[in-house]
């Protein structure tokens, strides 16, 4: 089936704004934000890398959408409109094709996303993806990860280490363990962890390549230092293995969001967060004295090597 033929068929029906027009043209216009601050970001995502190759294509295009949904409510954002580049294997039929589209409208319409357009190739080799995403700002400004001061408390939301059991589970070749779908299909925190941010936080991101090391990048990014005290963090499996909790907390693909903020602002994150059902904790403090430290029952812990997945060439 031609390019265009794609476009018409798959993807054109899930793009009703007005500012795509039918996906008929090269560009889109984007809507008002009735004056909020619009962020954007960007995500890649390729078969072999960020996925496997034999998972399922229903939760390749959720787990697209969700990992740049989660870029937005760190910067305290709400999604709003979005632009597809897809790489399309030749030897793929095209019923994977329409498995793909319909999951990839689903979780569109489930975070109340518009689709405007994008592009659509025929790839040499693997299924690669992008998705740009764009945000609307539910405070005054975007959250940054520079923001962070010292005294601050350090929140988490969610649990982490999921996705690294999950795929363990995977690469033991089990078909029924419990932890492969956080794998697949990043379980994002409430929606209203996006107002919560904009309204309270003063640095955040999201948490995708490794907690302690994502973790590490806000405290450098704010010029100053973070203390995260490990046995406050809720890990998958609720393993207290001092050296199971690093393993996961060194992972990855969590999608949970990190935050600093002011002492005095406890009571309102926690009624925002119980208002949103939301598992949120304090899980440190940001420090003048630079670096991560971590603690283990009081006591600073040797940190491993490598910190979180670190992107290269």
């Amino acid at each position: 089936m031609p390019e265009k033929d794609w476009i018409s068929s798959y993807f054109a029906p899930l793009a009703r704004s007005s500012g795509a027009a039918g996906l008929m043209d090269d560009v889109a216009e984007l809507s008002s934000a009735g004056g909020a601050p619009v962020v954007v970001t960007v995500d890649a995502m390729v078969e072999g890398v960020h996925f496997r190759v034999d998972d399922p294509l229903e939760s390749v295009a959720r787990k697209l959408v969700r990992v740049n949904v989660s870029d937005t409510y760190s910067a305290g954002a709400l999604p709003a409109e979005a632009l597809l580049t897809l790489g399309w294997p030749e030897q793929r039929p095209e019923s994977d094709l329409a498995d793909f589209a319909k999951a990839f409208g689903d979780e569109l319409a489930a975070h109340g996303i518009q689709l405007l357009g994008g592009d659509t190739v025929k790839a040499p080799a693997g299924l690669f993806l992008s998705l740009t995403l764009t945000g609307v700002c539910q405070g005054v400004s975007p959250v940054r990860r520079a923001g962070a001061r010292p005294g601050q408390d350090v929140w988490l939301t969610g649990q982490i280490g999921a996705a690294c059991l999950g795929f363990d589970a995977l690469e033991r070749g089990e078909t029924a363990d419990p932890w492969m779908t956080a794998y697949r299909e990043p379980q994002l925190p409430a929606a209203g962890i996006a107002c919560l941010v904009g309204q309270h936080a003063s640095a955040a991101m999201d948490v995708s390549d490794g907690l302690l090391g994502d973790a590490a990048q806000m405290a450098k990014a704010s010029g100053c230092g973070i203390e995260i005290n490990l046995e406050n963090i809720s890990v998958a499996g609720n393993s207290r293995d001092l050296a199971e909790i690093l393993r996961l907390t060194t992972w990855g693909d969590d999608y949970q969001i990190l935050f600093s903020a002011e002492k005095n602002k406890r009571d309102e994150i926690l009624s925002h967060a119980a208002a949103s059902v939301m598992d949120i904790e304090i899980v440190g403090e940001m420090t003048a004295e630079p670096g991560l430290r971590a603690l283990w029952r009081g006591e600073s812990v040797n940190l491993p090597e490598t910190l979180g997945f670190e992107h290269g060439c």
